[in-house]
């Protein structure tokens, strides 16, 4: 359970230095704030880090990354359905 908990402290710390820094240099009309660029560059990171895992799932015989896979999927979900129910 170890791997899963790493990947969940992960992605809270990710959030919560995405929040700092809109807080800290917001979004405009027309000009990107630092919360919109680490959200930008959170797609490339969750994508790397889901091929990492999936690699390792198929290449250990134990399979005992299944729930670490299955928690990037899970926190674009959660992350899609809270930006549905803000809007």
């Amino acid at each position: 359970m170890r791997k899963e908990i790493k990947w969940v402290l992960f992605y809270v710390v990710y959030v919560i230095t995405m929040i700092i820094g809109e807080k800290m240099a917001p979004s405009g009309v027309c000009t990107p704030g630092l919360g919109f660029l680490l959200l930008l560059l959170l797609i490339p990171i969750s994508v790397i880090l889901l091929l990492k895992d999936l690699y390792k799932y198929y290449r250990e015989p134990e399979k005992s990354r299944l729930y670490s896979i299955l928690i990037h999927p899970i926190v674009w979900l959660l992350f899609f359905v809270f930006l549905w129910l803000n809007d």
